[in-house]
């Protein structure tokens, strides 16, 4: 380009280059005071007074041309340290939001500016005279560090509730001209793991300190930790799906399951010690606490987006991609985090895993029912008790589930609020929406929180960002509360017993039979003892007649003829003489020759032996074991018996095996040079020295006697 000298004189100049370069002091941004700090005379003054030379600054670079802009970009050592400080500096969604007008309205301003720089920054075509090649532009904002990956994530962060599209395109514009920024998002995710160890020891650290008012800035510190890694990640992968692919290949996503496990949920409970022991006020513990439930609602949505963009939609989608292997990896990721509880729980209610399952199944996989099951039954073991239950078909869930009535609150998972049915419980949730909005109207966040099911992230949430529903952008946000109507009083029920128009319902009834009473347990047996000595059913009739029932008595009917006496010649005497059912004579006589019957040896007997004139007594056959050198068996050895003999074993193999202890080694080398020698190495020196070289002294003693010197 045409440059014009000091005489008229004219060179032609690079369009990116130092001479289109003008010195310039930027002034620093601070973000803006709180409204404590507002009350301070003169502050308010001096913050707008600095806001507004940033304001100027910026206004002068985006009225630079093409050329001049860049070049100031690329050949200005300070202005990128100017532009990340308002990067970082400047107030996120969660932040509170200063109630003055005049400096809302101003900070307003510097983030719109501040967007049409990184605008002008992200795109190389302003015009069809003004543009760069998209291989130069990709080399010069990545060699020149023009943008970078925290840059971008802070674009993310800060432009997604201004622009979502406009902020969409710009940083896939970044990523399609350079493919580098891709292998930097492995780095990325590295360095985001790094810092949840890094917030996990502090938690640690801090948890192990009581709640006192020295470390009441290490847990502001901590919270403001978590929002903001929360925070980023959603934005990157919402601004950017595609940036999920490397995060999930990483395993960024496993490993914020556990943080949101092991620091995000654990940190409420701190705040609960801070809140007893009364270092928080009213205003500021509910501060903290919408900023940790926001935390675990965006650390969800992260999750979910990383989820649906590498096994979610490359199933719903007609590309040629290898949907068994997407399967797989959806698989492994829920196994791997199965022992996160309260993440899969809370991850369960928004996004409902029996939905997740059914879009495989409908798209033709199939999926192992074992690892389907082992995945389901895990989260239905998290979930007892709570609201839902996957596997639970409907109608059972309406019958198990209690009334409405009777319940006072319900578990809704990340990041919700528990739904109140009393007067003073949505007073709570409507005093945590405007501590962080203080601008709305009582009665516009009372609709809003109706609307969302009483969850207080999901409406901060929806206002930040623009979403709400029509009906509900149609109000006024400065609406106000109206005083409820007072109940008409409910009639009475009366009450109900086990009694309920009978005999003895005292409520229908004037007189009652108390005779027909009886407190405790009757005894409808009796008398023991008189039971005993009832001989009434013992009678002949009585047991004849049972005895008639097993068939065992018959009846004989006699003959009466020639005479009651007469020999029956059908009856059967062989076996009169023989007790039935009893052990013949026989069988116990020693002399009738049948094999005496011996106790087997195994059991402590022995061999069959002749009879002899008398059976010995057990003293005897003790003696006479003792005398034949058999050793009698022991089936009941004493322990101490038994330890004491293989202790005695145990000695004697290791006295066989113990070797030739060697001599200890003599130290001859002692400390070093002029400290001192100890005595033992003196002497140990002294041997050696005196033994050196003997047996070389005796071969030549026994040479020089044979006359061979």
């Amino acid at each position: 380009m045409p440059l014009e000298g000091i005489n008229g004189t004219g060179r032609e100049v690079l369009a990116i280059s130092e001479v289109w370069t003008k010195p310039r002091v930027w002034s620093s941004y601070l973000p803006p005071p709180t409204s404590q700090e507002l009350e301070i005379s003169g502050l308010k003054d001096a913050w707008m007074s600095r806001i507004s030379r940033v304001e100027e600054d910026l206004t002068w670079l985006l009225r630079l041309p093409c050329h001049k802009f860049w070049s100031q970009i690329q050949f200005d050592q300070t202005i990128q340290g100017f532009l990340d400080c308002i990067l970082q500096q400047f107030p996120r969604q969660y932040d509170p939001i200063p109630a003055d007008k005049q400096v809302s309205d101003l900070n307003r301003g510097i983030l719109h500016k501040l967007f049409l720089v990184f605008l002008r920054l992200s795109t190389y075509k302003e015009s069809s005279q003004d543009f760069f090649s998209p291989q130069y532009y990709g080399d010069m904002i990545y060699d020149q560090f023009i943008l970078d990956m925290p840059k971008i994530i802070d674009m993310c962060s800060l432009f997604r509730s201004c622009n979502l599209d406009i902020t969409r395109k710009m940083v896939e514009n970044i990523f399609k001209v350079q493919p580098k920024y891709f292998e930097d998002l492995f780095t990325t995710a590295e360095t985001l793991s790094k810092a949840f160890d890094n917030v996990g020891e502090q938690f640690q650290t801090l948890s192990m300190t009581p709640p006192n008012a020295k470390n009441l800035d290490g847990f502001i510190d901590l919270v403001g930790f978590i929002i903001d890694i929360a925070s980023s990640s959603f934005s990157l992968v919402h601004v950017y799906p595609p940036a999920s692919q490397p995060l999930h290949l990483a395993g960024f996503d496993s490993r914020l399951a556990s943080f949101y496990q092991s620091t995000i949920v654990s940190l409420q409970d701190l705040l609960d010690k801070y809140i007893e022991a009364e270092v928080l006020t009213v205003a500021e513990s509910s501060h903290y606490s919408g900023l940790i439930q926001l935390a675990r609602h965006r650390a969800v949505l992260a999750f979910r987006t990383i989820v649906e963009f590498n096994c979610i939609s490359p199933i719903l989608s007609d590309n040629s991609c290898d949907k068994v292997d997407v399967l797989e990896h959806f698989l492994s990721l829920f196994t791997t985090i199965l022992q996160e509880r309260t993440f899969l729980v809370d991850y369960n209610t928004k996004h409902n895993l029996g939905d997740d399952f059914l879009v495989f199944e409908q798209a033709g996989l199939s999926v192992d029912p074992t690892r389907k099951h082992y995945i389901l039954d895990a989260l239905c073991e998290s979930t007892q008790g709570s609201s839902f239950n996957i596997l639970q078909p409907e109608k059972e869930k309406r019958s198990s589930s209690p009334p409405a009535a009777t319940l006072s609150t319900e578990v809704n998972g990340a990041g919700s609020i528990t739904s109140a049915q009393t007067k003073d419980e949505i007073d709570s949730m409507i005093s945590s929406v405007r501590d962080l909005l203080p601008y709305l109207g009582e009665g516009f966040v009372e609709k809003c929180l109706e609307h969302y099911q009483f969850k207080v992230d999901e409406v901060v949430n929806a206002i930040l960002e623009g979403n709400l529903a029509p009906h509900l952008n149609d109000l006024d946000q400065a609406l106000q509360r109206t005083k409820p109507a007072s109940p008409e009083p409910e009639p009475l029920i009366a009450g109900r017993g086990v009694y309920d128009n009978d005999e003895f319902d005292v409520n229908t009834r004037d007189v009652v039979d108390l005779s027909r009473i009886h407190r405790g347990k009757k005894n409808k047996g009796g008398d023991f003892k008189k039971l005993l000595d009832d001989k009434s059913d013992l009678d002949s009739k009585g047991m004849r007649e049972r005895f008639s029932r097993l068939g065992i008595v018959t009846d004989l009917e006699v003959m009466v003829g020639e005479g009651e006496g007469d020999y029956d010649d059908e009856y059967d005497d062989t076996y009169d003489d023989v007790a039935m059912g009893q052990e013949e004579p026989d069988s116990r006589d020693e002399g009738a020759g049948g094999r005496k019957f011996v106790l087997p040896v195994a059991l402590g007997g022995g061999k069959i032996a002749r009879p002899g004139p008398s059976v010995p007594d057990d003293d005897d056959e003790d003696e006479e074991e003792e005398d034949s050198g058999r050793k009698r068996m022991d089936f009941a050895r004493n322990p101490e018996e038994m330890r004491a003999q293989r202790e005695r074993a145990r000695q004697e193999m290791m006295s066989r095996n113990t070797k030739k202890q060697h001599h200890p080694v003599k130290d001859v080398v002692g400390r070093a040079k002029g400290q001192g020698q100890d005595k033992s190495v003196l002497i140990n020196r002294a041997r050696k020295n005196a033994n050196k070289g003997k047996g070389q002294r005796v071969g030549a003693d026994k040479k020089m006697s044979k006359g061979m010197f």
